[in-house]
């Protein structure tokens, strides 16, 4: 009855919250979060070793599939927002140190469960009138869960899991502990997590050495770190310390004259500078990938907790050598920071985001997670974060390689591009200009993403098996396996047609794209080695992959997707004018909602999303924008990149051919096919290319029909 009555409330005072251009939807969420919260209820990490950030690494290699090179501190490289953390045990802290705090972030510290309700429902209130951007009504104990988290997104969904978070850690810690670790992490400016590294760096004090108004200032600056930094603000923070004081007085912690005498003598700043005090506070959109990452490991891997992960990670002194290229990031950050650079439609600028890696490794050289100057640390990134369906840049993974690894095509077998049955009485599938051609080459419904074609060769290759290769070999765990009477993404048109169910990410997609350079899979990773503070491997991504093709099928999926720049959906590209071989393929979703290019050269393979926040169409920025992204951000990179030797042209297996061949029959050319055009060459397996002469072109009146088998 007490869980009960206790989620009625929380319940009753997000109404409030609820209501502000939020739908229903999220109501209906509560229940999700009160599971989590009680699945993996949040832990209070042993802080007794914090004390520096983690720094990240750079790598600079000379070859990265061999793994030789060096590290450095990255620009971006410290991850903790804050440089400095000294631990204090509840012990060593004032009362009055503890009173000040409590007075003006949570006053009813004592008396709540984790949550004030009477202070949500007044945010609230406010928060609906206006009266502020953000949500406030956070206990301490709320605002230790987001600063275990991480997390600083303006969202209910951040404030949902805060709140519920809250909930269950004071059923398994006492108000001390919760006391001692909020008073040892929170953002008090200037670089300092927790009072003792403020106290040292505004006063060169201990934490027990604090006067009354000191522990007045410390306490007036989480509200807003910068604005009340005692060092850089101290009109602002001399107001809210008297504020503070005031409180203080009124809530029976001190005397009126305590009061006067904290007033009247002030603080005495003898300010010792935090060696990374002039950091960066917003970490860029690789480091927010990094952190995802390694605390994501460490959980799955190590078995810690969230809080766990979350806190050695931004404050327990890690080493962590990352796959950031700093010249590549650099380029990437420039482009997706200039707004100019993206198209805007009736519905305002779309979204977008980019994942460059190396394809021979996996390394995550360079992430963009969305347009314009970045707002904060750990926001989504819609190259992580944001799953969206991939339309036909699926294809060349769940159809075209399955069918080319089991021998069912080469780049001239024929099939027709006609509808394959009806749906309500209208033709299924169509292609996108609503056109159908009669017999194609599997290569030219490639090139210009047929989707009849798709749909039929998916049949051959079978729906449970594209399925179990994308999910078993490929690793795209967001593909939904059929379960409880559901197909999940064991379909037609999530297979052949790229309309998933959840959608991919694309770190997802762009990684799996990785196979199609040897045949080798390599998970996109954004770290090699993370090493705790005395120098011992905590994780290791080493370099090395999964066999899942052919060699031989990855350079003629590869060939075949050449030609889809050269002539087919992607021929606006420029690059492969620098002389530099480009093979990818585009993706559109229904409605246009999305736009989709995953690209490669021997050496880069980049992946590039658009779409707005809530799907809806593209269609009015006409053609496919994401094809100069990729071109203006490739272009450079093949330039800059100095992690594999220059390379033109894709490595072709020994046992390939190029052979000619009639484009409406796949046979080989007669005199007719170059008359009318329909020679084209392509490479083939030794031993399957054609060997049968066309003779269905150039015949003369009179002349005998071809075989049924040509026809």
């Amino acid at each position: 009855m007490h869980r009960l009555i206790r989620f009625l409330c929380v319940f009753l005072s997000l109404c409030l919250l609820t209501a502000a251009g939020v739908t229903v939807a999220a109501t209906v969420r509560l229940e999700r979060y009160a599971r989590a919260a009680e699945e993996s209820p949040p832990v209070i990490p042993d802080l007794r070793g914090i004390g520096e950030p983690s720094v990240l690494y750079a790598y600079d290699p000379e070859d990265r599939a061999a793994a030789r090179g060096e590290g450095h501190p990255a620009a971006d490289g410290y991850i903790c927002p804050a440089g400095r953390c000294l631990y204090v045990p509840y012990s060593d802290f004032p009362e009055q140190l503890i009173n000040a705090f409590l007075s003006i972030e949570d006053k009813r510290f004592f008396y709540h469960d984790g949550v004030d309700f009477l202070r949500l429902s007044h945010a609230g209130v406010n928060y609906l009138c206006g009266r502020g951007r953000s949500f406030g009504g956070s206990t301490v104990t709320q605002q230790l869960i987001k600063n275990l988290t991480g997390r600083d997104e303006y969202t209910l969904d951040r404030k949902f899991s805060e709140i519920f978070g809250a909930l269950a850690l004071e059923e398994t810690a006492d108000k001390t502990e919760i006391l001692e670790a909020y008073l040892n992490i929170i953002n008090l400016g200037g670089g300092c997590l927790g009072v003792g590294a403020a106290a040292d760096r505004c006063f060169s004090k201990t934490v027990p050495e604090l006067t009354l108004a000191e522990c007045a200032a410390l306490a007036a600056v989480p509200q807003n770190p910068s604005r009340y930094d005692p060092l850089t603000h101290p009109d602002e923070n001399r107001a809210r310390r008297e504020l503070i004081l005031s409180e203080m007085r009124r809530q029976g912690y001190i005397t009126e004259a305590q009061r006067v005498e904290a007033v009247a003598c002030g603080i005495r700043l003898d300010p010792r500078k935090a060696p990374d005090a002039d950091k960066p506070r917003v970490t860029g959109w690789f480091a927010d990938t990094v952190a995802a990452d390694v605390i994501r490991d460490l959980q799955e891997r190590l078995g810690f907790s969230s809080a766990q992960a979350s806190a050695l990670f931004y404050a327990g002194g890690l080493t962590v050598y990352t796959t950031v290229d700093e010249e590549l990031q650099a380029l990437v950050d420039a482009y997706y920071r200039d707004t100019s650079h993206f198209p805007t439609g009736k519905r305002g600028q779309p979204q977008s985001a980019l994942v460059l890696l190396d394809s021979r490794t996996g390394d995550i050289l360079a992430v963009a997670g969305g347009v314009g100057q970045k707002q904060g640390s750990r926001i989504q990134s819609y190259a992580t974060d944001t799953r969206r369906p991939a339309g036909s840049a699926i294809k060349p993974l769940s159809v075209f390689a399955p069918a080319v690894e089991r021998g069912l095509i080469s780049c001239a077998s024929v099939r027709e591009d006609e509808p394959v049955t009806t749906r309500h009485g209208t033709p299924w599938p169509h292609n996108a200009d609503r056109l159908y051609r009669g017999r194609v080459t599997v290569s030219d419904a490639l090139a210009h993403s047929l989707n009849t074609v798709s749909v039929r060769l998916l049949y051959e290759v079978g729906m449970r098996n594209s399925l179990d290769f994308l999910r078993e070999r490929l690793h795209m765990d967001g593909l939904v396996a059929p379960a409880d009477g559901t197909a999940g993404d064991l379909t037609v048109s999530s297979l052949a047609l790229g309309q998933q169910s959840r959608g991919v990410t694309l770190r997802e997609l762009t990684g799996a794209y990785t196979v199609l350079t040897d045949g080798v899979f390599h998970a996109p990773v954004s770290y090699r080695r993370v090493l705790d503070r005395e120098g011992r491997v905590l994780l290791e991504n080493r370099v090395g992959g999964e066999v899942c093709l052919r060699r031989e099928t990855a350079a003629l999926v590869t060939s075949m997707l050449e030609e889809v720049v050269s002539r087919g959906t992607a021929s606006a590209l420029t690059l492969p004018e620098s002389g530099v071989a480009v093979a990818g393929k585009t993706g559109t979703t229904q409605n246009t909602c999305d736009r989709w290019f995953v690209g490669y050269t021997p050496r880069l393979l980049c992946g590039v999303w658009m779409g707005y926040d809530y799907p809806a169409s593209l269609e009015d920025l006409g053609g496919n924008p994401c094809l100069g992204i990729f071109d203006a951000v490739m272009k450079r990179a093949e330039q800059v990149y100095r992690g594999a030797p220059a390379q033109r042209e894709f490595t072709l297996p020994g046992d390939l051919i190029r052979v000619s061949y009639c484009r409406t029959t796949g046979l080989l050319p007669c005199p007719g096919c170059r008359e009318d055009g329909k020679m084209a060459e392509g490479w083939f397996l030794r031993g399957t290319e054609p060997r049968t002469v066309c003779d269905c072109h150039g015949r003369k009146v009179g002349d005998p029909e071809p075989p049924d088998e040509i026809k």
